[in-house]
C-alpha cells in the first residue's frame, strides 16, 4: 500500500507504540516476524503506520506479555478463528506454569531459610549412620539424562513402561524400589537406574535387565521424608555432612524408597545410600 493512500486517523508508529505501552523496537520486532504488521509502509521513506483496528492485537500482545505469555502465545491467539478459546487454552497453559513455578520456589525458600539455620547455628537435621549393604538382585531400567539436568522427566519416561512390563509378565517383583545414578565417561551426561527387587529366582524378560548390585562393606546412609523436589537438596545435605566426616565415596549412590504410594508425595520415606571407603 503506497503513502497516498494512507488517511488521516492512521497512527505513526511513535503514535502506536504510546497507545500500546510498548517500544518503537518491540514494534519493528513484531513487523519483522509477523505478528503485527503495519498497514501502512511509505514506499519512499519507509516509515511505519497503523491502522486504528490494529490497536486491539496491539493490546492484546502487551496483555499477554505483560502476564508473562511468549509471543508465539501471543500468535496462537491473534491467528486463530476463535480468539476467545485460544485465549482461554493460552491462559490456562500459563497458569500451569506458574504453579509449577511457584511450588518449585516455595520449597527453593524452604531450602534455603533451612541453610540459613543452619549458618546461624541450628544443628543440621541430617543424621548419618554407617552400615554394611547387602548384595541384592532387581529387576531394572535405564534412561539417559543429557546434562544430568532433568532427572525427574527422564524418571517418567523409563519407569512406568518397567512397572508395567513386570505386572504384565506376572514374575515375582517386591518393595522397595531402588533408583541409582551413574556417570558417564567424557561427557556431562549421566544414566539414571531404576528396579524393584527380584522376588525367587530372577526371569529374564522383554522390558527389563536383571541387575546384580554389589554390596558394600560400609556406606553412609540417611532418610529423607519429603516430595521428590527437595531430595535434590537433601542430597546435597548428607553429601556435606559425610564429607565433613572425612568419608570418600567409593561407588554409585542409591535411593531406596521405603514408604511412597498411595501416601501423598510429601510424606514419602527415601533412604540415601552412599558406598565410602
Amino acid at each position: 500500500m503506497s503513502s497516498s493512500s494512507v488517511v488521516s486517523t492512521m497512527y505513526t508508529i511513535g503514535e502506536f507504540a504510546a497507545l500500546g505501552r510498548v517500544s518503537v523496537r518491540m514494534l519493528r520486532h513484531y513487523d519483522a516476524i509477523g505478528l503485527l504488521v503495519p498497514a501502512d509502509v511509505d514506499d519512499r521513506t519507509g516509515y511505519r503506520r497503523y491502522a486504528p483496528a490494529q490497536l486491539s492485537p496491539l493490546l492484546r500482545i502487551a496483555q499477554l506479555r505483560d502476564l508473562g505469555c511468549g509471543l508465539d502465545d501471543a500468535a496462537e491467539v491473534l491467528r486463530s478463528d476463535d480468539e476467545r478459546a485460544a485465549l482461554k487454552r493460552v491462559l490456562e497453559r500459563r497458569r500451569l506454569d506458574l504453579v509449577a513455578s511457584l511450588t518449585a520456589d516455595r520449597a527453593r525458600l524452604a531450602r534455603l531459610d533451612e541453610e540459613l539455620r543452619h549458618i546461624e547455628g541450628e544443628p543440621s537435621m541430617t543424621t548419618i549412620e554407617y552400615r554394611r549393604l547387602e548384595p541384592v538382585t532387581v529387576y531394572a531400567a535405564s534412561g539417559i539424562v543429557a546434562g544430568g539436568e532433568d532427572v525427574p522427566a527422564t524418571i517418567d519416561r523409563i519407569l512406568p513402561p518397567l512397572h508395567d512390563a513386570l505386572e504384565s509378565s506376572g514374575v515375582d517383583y517386591r518393595e522397595p524400589g531402588t533408583f541409582w545414578y551413574e556417570s558417564i565417561p567424557d561427557t556431562e551426561d549421566m544414566r539414571v537406574w531404576v528396579s524393584w527387587i527380584a522376588g525367587g529366582e530372577p526371569v529374564p524378560g522383554d522390558g527389563w535387565q536383571i541387575v546384580e548390585l554389589p554390596g558394600a562393606e560400609r556406606a553412609a546412609v540417611t532418610q529423607y521424608r519429603g516430595d521428590m523436589a527437595g531430595i535434590g537438596a537433601a542430597w546435597n545435605q548428607f553429601m556435606q555432612a559425610v564429607v565433613a566426616d572425612g568419608a570418600t565415596f567409593s561407588a554409585p549412590c542409591r535411593e531406596v524408597y521405603l514408604q511412597v504410594e498411595p501416601l501423598p508425595q510429601s510424606e514419602w520415606l527415601t533412604e540415601l545410600q552412599q558406598p565410602v571407603g
